[in-house]
């Protein structure tokens, strides 16, 4: 439809501007606004394109000379038919007629005459005035210029010249445009004035426009759209900084030191489109932004940028809608004889799979056993595109390519690799032309997997500082331990863990500033191997872990950090934390598993009331050189001894003969707190330890007892007394409401079957989503200080046989407050949701966390080769990985995976790997799990699906429940190297 319009990018960029004010002029958000015009400017490429390859075809046959045209206009004689017909055509055009009324109308047809023969080839006759001197203050604009060039056109057209000589004519025209409206031509001068100044002067000078441009290269190596046009050597990219900052301070008003007439031909044969130019500059305005250069600067700053768009790409869009128009009108058959039939074909693909195994940027791509299989399918798919007269019998490409991580910046390494390889083998460059316009068309089949990509997050992550250097470095890490140390030993929480010597207090100081210096993206002189096996036998629980997280909170906050740096640290640590009390979580709920079949046992196991009582005197032994507590046990030691015998008797399965007091009546006005508490089980532990009791024991009354503590310093064990009041407000009101709350959690749950990390748990039948939307909201709404709708006794048995493990808590805690963000709520408000949440944590990853480290240990005490033969041998493992292959090729969450020709060879080597892995014979030649997976668009979600037909065929197999456990754990560990590339393009 637009093909023989003649629409110009100008006239592209005038339509957006419009647009752009009729949505700002209605109320339309600013960034819904922006929006709106990067979609209509996907269709520029369809709008402009024809106007851009006549005009510029024109514009190149001109390049040899003008005599040729003047020729063919007729001389002088036709260009003056030609005039007489543009005039008769004026005097009954509406739109510019009146322009004309009142003048010397032969005087300026006569006039216009003389310099169109001078200016379409002619002997130079002109000797009138100067074009600006003639047009000064006669307002004219590009509307009457366009009518009059349509005039022009169709007075050419009715004389019967020629569409390429017209087109011509019109070239040879266009610069006139900017004398008759008295506009300076170049890019300086479409600098916007503001107030007097100009957009180098509005935009902070050339000081800005480097940094911006600096932000923007960085940006663009980061966007697969154009990544692949600014990936050169460190010398080139300084040279192309530079000349980016000159252009842009000469077009913004500053001091012109480049010469943009040379901008055409640099990009002339480079295959840079509208897409790509687009891309740049919203790189550009992303930069911009977080230079905090104002909108309405930046705005101008682009429209002057806009200018250049078609010295950039009329190259490449001439040259492809050349060899496209061709290919439409003559086919593919003398492209294929061109390139020398089957038989060159053949030397083009044996000729580009040699440069294909060189290039760093996508040979992992065409490497492994597999290769010969991916080059003979390839090479028959090519050489169909091409016009050669075979069948492809492959699957489609965008089946093949479904399961790959391709972004454009492969894809357009991929055609320089094709046309280079073209050129070797002699192709000349209209063939080389043709084949790439033939390769495009395959681009979105492709990227099948393509997402937007977020230039604003990629920038900040290449600008952004590390949580290291946000907080100050090296020392505002050590005086961050310090502070928090200091706190912790009068925080009576966790004071019973920080009390030690002085020495070994200097050294535990040391390693959390080394640790926490390394973890925070600072120099790594920690490690972190040592971390778990150092508290597997401490007894730090979830709430003491979330106490140091609050600990330092409260530093950062004092020491002026700013809230998103501190979220961004808790962030960081939090992965921590099953580290620190995977050991006390495992012992713990084992312990509470044994107690949860009756007391009986235990009480029997420690001696009955007689052990007891002995007991009882041993801990006062040791309680009362306790200086911690010894104050509270020798006030009345012998009544308190006898008491507490009796109330532990009875607590530790005896009989029940307690008659006392309620304990938080006793201890009411004690001053009692946790760090007696846990002084109290310290001295306790010490007491069966010397008694010589087994470790399980010792867990088993550990847990008993942990219950008293709420009773001894008089609070509830309900969770929804976490509710953080602020200013006499619970939680709930300072979140908006139940409505808000009730939005926040749908918002989130939208955000929890879209993310990879978590989608598995989530991904759910409607009605059972609605259940847990419904659910999660219950909770929410107690916990925050609401009514109590939903009893959180339930939680723990309800996600105890589910896999879900800090990291996936951690996932679903950080889309919570994305999504109270996103919905309005105030940042305090949000860091006590945090801490409200993390409450139940235990209650919902304890049951992976005991199974998995159970497993775990286990492998490690009876050996590898215990589990493959409780998995049935060699027998029994083929026979799981053979229903293992039956379930995944019906899974339509992950069958795109495992199949295609290649099937039996992955299943081959995956059966070899699994057999070794899981303690067999097998001997594992293959690439490494990293290399396997690097092209695969393979994630977490794909990941668990695995991870639940493995588990679903071992239990189909026969294998018992702790065996399937312990292959689980085994097969687990796994996941970082088979996921290693997309957590690292994640990041």
């Amino acid at each position: 439809a637009h093909y023989h319009m003649n629409i110009t990018d100008y006239h592209f960029d005038a339509l957006l501007d419009v647009f752009q004010a009729s949505l700002l002029e209605l109320g339309v958000h600013p960034d819904a606004t922006k929006d709106a015009i990067a979609a209509c400017g996907k269709i520029r490429k369809d709008v402009t394109t024809g106007c851009t390859v006549r005009m510029e075809l024109a514009a190149k046959n001109m390049e040899k000379g003008k005599d040729g045209l003047f020729k063919r206009m007729g001389g002088e004689e036709g260009i003056a038919q030609f005039m007489d017909r543009v005039y008769d055509l004026i005097q009954v055009d509406n739109r510019i007629k009146s322009w004309f009324s009142g003048k010397n109308y032969q005087a300026i047809k006569e006039g216009q005459r003389v310099y169109l023969t001078e200016l379409l080839g002619g002997p130079k006759i002109y000797k009138g005035k100067d074009l600006v001197e003639i047009h000064k203050g006669m307002g004219l604009s590009d509307y009457e210029f366009d009518c009059f060039l349509a005039n022009c056109e169709k007075a050419m057209s009715g004389l019967g010249v020629e569409d390429e000589t017209i087109d011509e004519a019109i070239v040879s025209m266009e610069p006139v445009r900017a004398a008759l409206m008295n506009r300076a031509q170049g890019l300086a001068a479409h600098a916007k004035m503001v107030d007097g100044q100009s957009i180098i002067e509005r935009f902070g000078g050339e000081m800005n426009v480097e940094s911006v441009v600096e932000m923007m290269y960085s940006g663009c190596l980061g966007d697969p759209r154009v990544r692949f046009y600014f990936e050169v050597n460190k010398e080139k990219i300084q040279g192309i900084k530079l000349k980016m900052t000159q252009l842009m301070v000469g077009a913004f008003g500053g001091a012109t030191t480049y010469d943009d007439s040379k901008m055409r031909q640099i990009h002339y044969n480079m295959n840079i489109t509208d897409y790509h130019f687009d891309a740049v500059l919203e790189n550009f305005w992303c930069a911009a932004e977080l230079m905090e250069i104002g909108n309405a600067v930046i705005t101008d700053a682009v429209e002057v940028l806009g200018k250049v768009r078609q010295s950039v790409t009329a190259g490449c869009t001439v040259r492809l809608e050349i060899a496209r128009k061709k290919c439409e009108s003559q086919g593919t058959d003398g492209l294929y004889e061109s390139l020398g039939g089957q038989q060159g074909l053949q030397t083009f693909i044996d000729k580009l799979y040699e440069t294909l195994a060189v290039d760093e940027r996508i040979k992992h791509y065409f490497s492994g056993s597999k290769v010969d299989a991916i080059k003979k399918s390839q090479g028959d798919y090519l050489a169909v595109m091409f016009g050669a007269p075979i069948q492809y019998d492959g699957r489609p490409l965008d089946r093949i390519h479904t399961v790959m991580s391709i972004s454009d910046f492969e894809f357009d390494a991929f055609l320089a690799c094709c046309a280079t390889a073209l050129r070797a083998v002699g192709a000349d460059a209209t063939n080389v032309d043709e084949c790439v316009v033939l390769l495009e068309t395959a681009r979105r089949d492709v990227l099948i997997n393509r997402r937007p990509h977020d230039v604003k997050k990629t920038q900040e992550a290449a600008s952004a500082k590390s949580v290291y250097e946000r907080l100050g470095g090296e020392m505002g890490v050590t005086n961050m331990v310090e502070t928090m140390y200091n706190q912790a030993l009068e925080d009576s929480r966790i004071r019973s863990f920080f009390e030690k010597n002085k020495a070994k207090v200097t050294t535990i100081k040391k390693k959390m500033a080394q640790f926490m210096g390394g973890i925070f993206g600072g120099p790594v002189t920690y490690d972190t191997n040592d971390l778990r096996p150092m508290h597997y036998g401490m007894n730090v629980s979830d709430y003491h872990f979330d106490a140091i997280l609050d600990i330092i909170k409260g530093v950062l906050k004092e020491s002026g950090v700013k809230p998103k740096d501190i979220m961004d640290a808790i962030l960081i640590l939090q992965p921590v934390r099953a580290d620190v009390t995977t050991g006390f979580t495992v012992r713990m709920e084992m312990a509470r598993k044994n107690v949860e079949k009756g007391k009986d046992q235990m009480f029997k196991r420690l001696g009955a009331s007689e052990g007891i009582t002995a007991l009882m005197d041993q801990f006062f032994n040791i309680g009362t050189t306790d200086v911690r507590i010894k104050e509270f046990l020798l006030k009345d030691k012998d009544r308190i001894k006898a008491g507490m015998t009796v109330y532990i008797v009875e607590m530790l399965g005896g009989p029940k003969a307690y008659k006392g007091k309620e304990l938080g009546e006793i201890h009411k006005t004690l001053g009692v707190n946790d760090y007696h508490f846990d002084a109290f089980l310290a001295d306790f532990g010490r007491a069966l330890l010397g008694a010589g009791h087994q470790d399980v024991l010792i867990d088993e009354v550990m847990v008993s007892l942990e219950p008293v503590r709420a009773d001894v310093l008089g609070r509830s064990r309900d969770v929804t007394d976490a509710a953080v009041m602020k200013d006499g407000k619970p939680l709930l009101e300072r979140y908006g409401g139940d409505m808000n709350l009730e939005t926040v959690v749908e918002s989130m749950y939208d955000k929890l079957v879209e993310d990879p990390r978590v989608r598995y748990h989530f991904e759910k039948a409607k009605a059972k989503q609605r259940q847990i939307r419904r659910k999660m909201y219950q909770y929410l709404s107690g916990a925050f200080g609401g009514p109590v709708q939903y009893d959180v006794k339930q939680m723990r048995p309800a996600h105890y046989n589910m896999n879900i493990t800090d990291y996936h808590f951690d996932v679903v805690s950080e889309l919570f407050q994305r999504a109270s963000k996103e919905n309005g709520c105030e940042a305090e408000a949000m860091m006590d949701a945090a801490i409200v949440v993390a409450k139940v944590r235990a209650d919902v990853t304890t049951g992976c966390v005991v199974r998995m480290e159970l497993a775990k240990k286990k492998n490690a005490q009876d050996g590898m080769d215990q589990l493959f033969q409780r998995l049935g041998g060699l027998d029994g493992v083929m026979a799981m990985i053979d229903r293992l292959y039956e379930c995944v090729e019906r899974d339509k969450r992950i069958n795109m995976f495992f199949e295609g020709a290649k099937l039996q060879s992955i299943k081959r080597q995956q059966t070899d790997y699994i057999i070794a892995t899981l303690g067999g014979p097998a001997d594992y030649r293959g690439r490494t799990l990293e290399d396997i997976h690097l092209v695969l668009q393979m994630n977490d979600y794909h990941l668990d699906c695995f991870m639940q037909n493995m588990g679903r065929a071992l239990r189909d197999v026969g294998a018992e429940q702790d065996a399937v456990d312990e292959a689980t754990v085994v097969l687990e560990q796994l996941r970082k190297q088979i996921l290693f590339h997309h957590y690292k393009n994640s990041r």
